[in-house]
């Protein structure tokens, strides 16, 4: 039996729903990233590391919604913190004290963020930080990494899979009409290059400062160090897009593990604590670019916002309830993931290399990936590297349901582990890689 056949005959009920799905939705589904073939699974319940399937199957959650649940599903601290919203009320459409409670929070944990706004999505963050960063300067162009993935806004959907020099799809304008480049990642003489072509243009320099979708790839302090110098010589501003890193290594920002402090950050996922949020925040005289009363400088504030249903009392008290836990538990919790996920990462290399699979697995903390290797070069620095020298679209297909076949949900090979991943399900999991290795050794003759 394929792996496509087993996965088939173990989820009878996903199947059923993907048919009525595919009656109601482009793809049978609302976010794309949900969408493999044959057809995606369905949960149905959710606690800790794992979900219930709708055919009743127990599976170990490394997706973890979208990277957002370090404390796993159905967290009790912010369950308890949410049904108080409820009782209250949970949108008003009005200022409300918890989202100065959580402003303060977020502040305290992130220096380098010294006003901020809250919105609904991470694709709504950048792309205000953006706007923000080119009416600062005064400039159009906006230069990021290729690979960098940073949401669905017509700025910056450019540039994120090979070959890199077109638009993510129909509808979007050229590079050159949306000014926007492409860096080379952690390649610090190829990235002049492009600096120097625009630099009379240049408003911002956005990046991720450990790849996301685009690898799980740490940046080089060195190049971030660049990045820093260039933006400070050529009077432009230098976003983070932490909205995966932030609060995932440690208790504030990856920037300050680097010791390289940007102009704006962008932040989501953990700091909503599994509800929708999206954060641009940084230098005072940017952000304060975004005031309506505009007391420094008379005429028309940015046109940013967040949306209808930004910094609603449900998504704050969900915030608080796990930035609270976060600050309480820095001094244990984040050591206790990193070492998980190195387990994680060495484990998975040696299973696969065991079964004569060469791979190599990014990431650092809690996060990791998988990459199938082509040959014994297993060096991966940026995601040209992905794409030359591994098997990327087997890691996101294959994979992905040999893994469910074996009660493992994962993301591009790899995910994200939670406070709740214990021992047991790190060596599940590694069995169920193990054992995906070899059902790919076997059906694909890699």
């Amino acid at each position: 039996m394929s792996i496509e056949e087993k996965y088939k005959e173990l989820t009878l009920g996903s199947r059923t729903l993907y048919g009525h799905a595919k009656h109601l939705f482009p793809g049978g589904i609302c976010h794309n990233i949900r969408a493999f073939q044959p057809y995606p699974i369905f949960p149905r319940q959710s606690s800790g590391p794992r979900f219930t399937d709708v055919d009743g199957r127990d599976i170990i959650d490394l997706w973890m919604g979208h990277y957002s649940l370090i404390f796993g599903h159905a967290f009790g601290t912010v369950k308890r913190a949410v049904a108080n919203v409820l009782e209250s009320g949970w949108h008003w459409g009005m200022p409300n004290e918890l989202e100065l409670r959580l402003a303060d929070e977020i502040m305290l944990a992130a220096p380098a963020i010294k006003k901020l706004r809250f919105c609904c999505t991470g694709t709504e963050a950048t792309m205000y930080a953006v706007r923000l960063a080119r009416a600062f300067t005064g400039k159009g162009w906006v230069l990021k990494v290729a690979g960098g993935w940073h949401g669905a806004s017509t700025d910056l959907s450019f540039a994120v899979r090979p070959p890199y020099e077109e638009p993510e799809g129909p509808g979007l304008l050229e590079p050159d009409m949306q000014g926007v480049a492409h860096l080379t990642f952690n390649n610090i003489e190829e990235s002049k290059k492009v600096i120097n072509l625009h630099q009379d243009h240049i408003a911002a320099i956005i990046v991720e400062p450990m790849l996301g979708s685009g690898g799980f790839i740490p940046a080089e302090k060195e190049y971030l160090e660049f990045l820093r110098k260039t933006c400070d010589d050529l009077g432009a501003v230098l976003i983070f897009d932490e909205i995966i890193t932030g609060f995932r290594f440690r208790y504030g920002i990856l920037a300050d593990e680097y010791e390289v402090t940007p102009d704006l950050v962008t932040l989501g996922k953990i700091v909503g604590g599994g509800f929708p949020i999206g954060i641009y925040g940084g230098r005072d005289d940017i952000m304060e670019l975004a005031n309506p009363f505009q007391p420094e400088s008379p005429g028309r504030p940015v046109l940013v916002g967040g949306g209808t249903f930004s910094a609603n009392p449900a998504t704050m008290a969900a915030g608080l309830a796990t930035m609270d836990s976060l600050r309480k538990q820095q001094s244990t919790i984040y050591g206790l993931l990193a070492a998980r996920g190195e387990a994680m990462r060495k484990g998975i290399v040696e299973r696969f290399t065991a079964n004569a699979l060469p791979a190599a697995c990014t990431g650092m903390g809690s996060l990791f990936m998988t990459h199938i290797l082509k040959g014994d070069d297993g060096l991966i620095s940026s995601p040209a590297d992905i794409a030359e020298k591994t098997y990327s679209r087997v890691a996101d297909r294959e994979l992905k349901i040999a893994l469910l076949n074996h009660g493992i949900y994962s993301m591009h090979g790899g995910g994200a582990l939670s406070q709740t991943h214990g021992d047991e399900e790190v060596e599940m999991a590694l069995d169920a890689y193990e054992m995906a290795a070899k059902d790919l050794k076997n059906e694909l003759q890699l």
